[in-house]
């Protein structure tokens, strides 16, 4: 007997409705659970397609040209040096800032002055040439800004180092401004 403020037949209602409610309920779930294990199943086959950073730090040592700095400096610098006078003696021991602007102004020299920050941030890219080959030094191309950027001060603090923090930034640009890439 049902209760007499209670109308006829609403407990039945009440647990039909229920029962539909926690059988979609239970749809939902299968069909989400189904979901995420394709998903998963994509996301693992998905790691063995994928590059890992050391992949794409060999393919960086293989794209562009042998030397982005001389590339750089071609037209500018090499008309009157070699490769090896750069090696020798590019700017360590004198500010590259300075060593450009003296280059300059000499007689026959064809550095525009729209070229001397290139010819400045190629320079002083040249110092890490010093300690790291250039194949290391391209491996800095497939690192975030922020991760270069982190590389470049560590480096830039080491002992014996040569690199202002003006070369610091002079460096972290050239890799924008060779590369096209952001330099923040």
């Amino acid at each position: 007997m049902e209760h007499s403020s209670t109308p006829p037949g609403t407990g039945t209602h009440s647990r039909i409705l229920t029962i539909v409610l926690s059988a979609g309920a239970l749809i939902l779930l299968i069909f989400i659970t189904q979901i995420l294990v394709r998903l998963q199943q994509d996301v693992s086959h998905l790691r063995d397609e994928l590059a890992t950073k050391e992949d794409l730090a060999n393919l960086a040592v293989h794209i562009g040209p042998p030397d982005p700095a001389m590339a750089a400096l071609e037209g500018t610098c090499t008309d009157c040096h070699t490769k090896e006078t750069f090696a020798e003696a590019h700017g360590i021991t004198e500010d590259v800032h300075n060593l450009v602007a003296r280059m300059s102004e000499l007689t026959g020299a064809h550095i525009a002055p729209t070229e001397i920050p290139k010819a400045e941030a190629a320079l002083t890219f040249m110092k890490c040439a010093h300690c790291h080959s250039m194949d290391r030094l391209k491996e800095l191309a497939i690192l975030s800004p922020r991760e270069r950027w982190d590389v470049i001060v560590k480096m830039m603090k080491e002992p014996g180092a040569t690199i202002s923090q003006d070369d610091a930034q002079r460096i972290r640009d050239f890799y924008g401004q060779f590369w096209g890439w952001h330099t923040k």
